[in-house]
């Protein structure tokens, strides 16, 4: 009935079809001609008229581009994340980023005529409704104006980027796939190396964590190498286009994540505050476990005395499905038809990449789940979490595709939000007190993994930009940094830290986006206001409560996560009140778990 592996033939019915070919051909004969025609903008630029109609035609012949380049891309990415030795999978995606780029470099003089009119001239044609489903994405970006390189400047980082920037993201990704580790006699590759610190075997969770461990340190080089240039390709970009106004990584990280800094500063130092709760949900896990000395190998440990049966894939759909569709019928419907329609991935394989994900096609819009799925209550919860997202992204699939793009904070609130569900119905139906501390234990678990470990991340990554400004940051440099961080934030909740993490956690080696943490935090906690408020509704009888949920969502690309709350919530995320809301429903988690019984 459920499928563990992805189904993209109706997409493309292999890497090397001929409707790929054939798609990827006529996408370059497109491109060439509008190219030809892009010629003509300096011709029509003073004419009103003229210039709505050139824009126009512009975007129109632009989509269908671009969604050719989207769908090769994301097809050769699944492919790569279920082999990430898969020769094939690498060339396609090579192809797919350049004809990507291609086409953004065509465009850069429309982009750089947007954003530069006067405007009363950009509002007129954003009264346009087809140039209009661009007009949130523009005008967030036309705040950036001052930092924007000459066209051919513009273009330049543009090529440069597929090769340059981006080609080390991949060298990481190439270290995940290649990276074969020895653990209880048996060879195996990240992936499943990763899914055994959530063993309940202590010892068996100590040999992962080594294992996966010194796997890194052999690379510990090379990933040394992708930081540096990364950060140093960031670095340099943003001084070449200060010489108006120079913005530093976290100015350009908010704008990414269309929040204020005044948002970030007010999350974080609320964060701070509460860092205990984090801290003292660690130690009474150490309580629980017996252990006095809880290490990072333990950060994943399942509750003691608690079954450890393996829970069925068919079966973690059935029980995601059921939470969800106590909150919204449809979205109990949506969780089982992406497993009937093969649209997760979660058959492990011998390559396969760490992690999970969700991402989506773009015509036809579909989302696809990635996870590595071996039957514990955290891989359901994981699986939970992408399925948030994909119920995210099919609310707006009628949307355009510039109103399809959201900001990753947003992105980690319906996430987050789905994780919510699943965990409060299964405390609910909970039968017998273990079952209920095997859900209060993820309550926990989630408590000291945002409130601590992200915050940690967040101030590695500051201290490695910061280091990274000043000269090349060396291997036992970022073990250094990793451990600073971690002993901030954990202090005397763990023994001993993780000082490869800044190797082993691939958020830090993603090209296209630094400080890759604090949104999951952001997410978090915003999730915990908007479950709050909802579920308050729907306890008070009101109707249209999933309703106002899917609302929100539709909403996430088209404005700022501050308008955002303040349309939907009536809140303002600028003030530490809104994250003290958040913080005392973790509290309350937290003393849930406390008073459960041993």
């Amino acid at each position: 009935m459920y499928q563990q592996q992805w189904n993209n033939d109706h997409i493309y019915p292999g890497l090397d079809s001929p409707e790929l070919e054939a798609d990827m051909r006529a996408a370059r004969h497109a491109l060439e001609e509008l190219t030809s025609y892009m010629a003509g903008l300096d011709g029509v630029r003073d004419d009103d008229a003229a210039l709505l109609d050139f824009l126009r035609e512009v975007r129109l012949r632009a989509r269908d581009i671009r969604h050719i380049g989207w769908n090769v891309a994301i097809l050769a990415a699944c492919r790569g994340s279920q082999d990430a030795r898969d020769p094939q999978a690498k060339q396609l995606a090579s192809r797919a980023r350049a004809l990507n780029a291609d086409l953004f470099k065509t465009l850069a003089p429309v982009e750089d005529l947007m954003l530069a009119l006067p405007e009363e001239k950009f509002a007129a044609l954003m009264a346009d409704p087809l140039l209009g489903e661009e007009a949130y994405r523009l005008r967030h970006e036309r705040r950036l104006q001052d930092q924007r390189l000459p066209v051919a400047a513009e273009q330049l980082v543009i090529g440069l980027g597929t090769d340059g920037l981006h080609a080390w993201g991949n060298l990481y990704n190439d270290l995940v796939g290649k990276i074969r580790l020895t653990i209880d006699g048996r060879e195996m590759g990240l992936a499943e190396a990763s899914n055994l610190l959530s063993n309940p075997v202590r010892a068996l969770r100590l040999e992962a964590f080594d294992a996966i461990s010194a796997g890194w340190e052999g690379e510990q080089e090379t990933v040394a190498a992708i930081l540096n240039a990364l950060n140093g390709w960031r670095l340099e970009l943003a001084r070449q286009r200060g010489n108006t106004r120079l913005l530093d990584a976290l100015d350009l990280s908010c704008h990414q994540s269309h929040i204020e800094r005044a948002t970030l500063d007010a999350l974080m130092s609320e964060t701070w505050r509460a860092r205990g709760l984090g801290q003292r949900a660690l130690e009474l896990m150490a309580e629980r476990l017996g252990l006095d000395d809880l290490g990072p190998e333990d950060l994943f440990a399942p509750p003691p005395a608690v079954s450890s049966r393996e829970i069925p894939f068919e079966e973690a759909i059935e029980l995601i499905a059921d939470a969800f569709s106590r909150f919204d019928p449809e979205m109990g419907a949506f969780a089982r038809m992406m497993a009937e329609k093969g649209w997760i991935d979660a058959a492990p394989t011998p390559n396969r990449r760490t992690g999970a994900y969700c991402t989506k096609f773009a015509e036809p819009v579909e989302p696809r789940v990635f996870v590595t799925y071996a039957g514990t209550m955290d891989n359901v919860i994981t699986l939970a979490h992408e399925l948030g997202h994909a119920w995210h992204n099919w609310v707006i699939r009628d949307l355009p595709m510039s109103q399809r793009s959201y900001s990753m904070t947003l992105a980690e609130t319906a996430s987050i939000f789905a994780e919510t569900l699943v965990r409060s119905a299964l405390f609910e139906q909970a039968q017998s007190s273990e079952e209920q501390l095997a859900i209060a234990w993820a309550e926990a678990d989630g408590a000291a993994t945002f409130l601590i470990n992200i915050p940690a991340r967040f101030d590695f990554e500051q201290a490695l930009v910061a280091e990274r400004a000043q000269g090349y940051v060396s291997a036992e440099r970022l073990k250094a940094l990793t451990d600073e961080a971690w002993g901030r934030w954990y202090e005397g909740s763990l023994t001993r830290y993780h000082p490869m993490f800044w190797a082993a956690k691939a958020h830090f080696s993603i090209a296209g986006l630094g400080f890759y943490n604090y949104p999951y935090l952001f997410g978090y906690l915003f999730s915990l206001g908007v479950y709050q408020q909802l579920m308050s509704r729907k306890a008070a009888g009101e109707e249209g409560v999933a309703e106002a949920y899917r609302a929100l969502l539709r909403d996430t690309g088209r404005m700022s996560a501050e308008d955002l709350v303040a349309k939907h919530l009536g809140q303002d995320i600028r003030e530490a009140a809104f994250w003290q809301g958040s913080l005392a429903q973790v509290a309350q988690a937290v003393e849930r778990f406390e008073q459960l019984p041993a």
